[in-house]
């Protein structure tokens, strides 16, 4: 695949990432929808689908996952709550899925970064892309894991903690993810 459609793809994810983690809202409006940012995966998918092999085995998961996110986002829209909320089971499933999606998504992206970089090891962009991912895992898990902990005196000083580290986890996420971009220039070298 050329260099321009590598670019595109990981601008689709990395603009997908900013939409899925930032939330701003309008009243009960989402005005950046997580279900964009799965759409705009999905079409990444295809267009990597060349250089990762593994990639399209994350397309129904993306569908699964853009999917909630949009009966989510109309069900907030229009009652104010959240449509899986309210089932434990199911959205522990989706916390199952999206995890596993968003694990497997960026150890490709890091894959990617090696490929790219001509070193013989992992790239530190790759490194910085495996360890967020990691962390990014067990924040995931931890948020969870905190309703358990409603009655502990410090809760609320842990989730304060642990939201600031995720946080600052997904901003370190998308930067490499737009420095991933950047190692693909716009133009090919003829």
């Amino acid at each position: 695949m050329n260099h321009a459609g590598i670019r595109s793809a990981l601008s689709r994810i990395a603009w997908a990432y900013l939409l899925i983690h930032l939330h701003f809202r309008l009243n009960n409006l989402d005005l950046l929808p997580d279900w964009a940012g799965y759409l705009l995966i999905f079409s990444a998918i295809g267009l990597l689908a060349g250089e990762l092999r593994d990639l399209p085995l994350l397309r129904p998961f993306c569908i699964l996952l853009g999917a909630v996110s949009g009966v989510d986002w109309l069900s907030f829209l229009l009652t104010g709550a959240e449509f899986t909320g309210r089932f434990f089971l199911l959205s522990a499933l989706i916390t199952c899925v999206a995890l596993y999606f968003h694990f497997q998504l960026l150890t490709d992206l890091a894959a990617l970064a090696d490929r790219r970089s001509g070193e013989g090891g992992r790239s530190p962009l790759s490194r910085r892309l495996r360890l967020c991912r990691n962390a990014d895992a067990v924040f995931r898990v931890a948020f969870c894991l905190l309703p358990y902990l409603a009655n502990w005196r410090w809760v609320e000083l842990l989730i304060a903690l642990l939201s600031l580290l995720w946080l600052g986890t997904c901003a370190v996420i998308c930067c490499g993810l737009f420095a991933l971009r950047r190692l693909y220039p716009a133009e090919e070298d003829e």
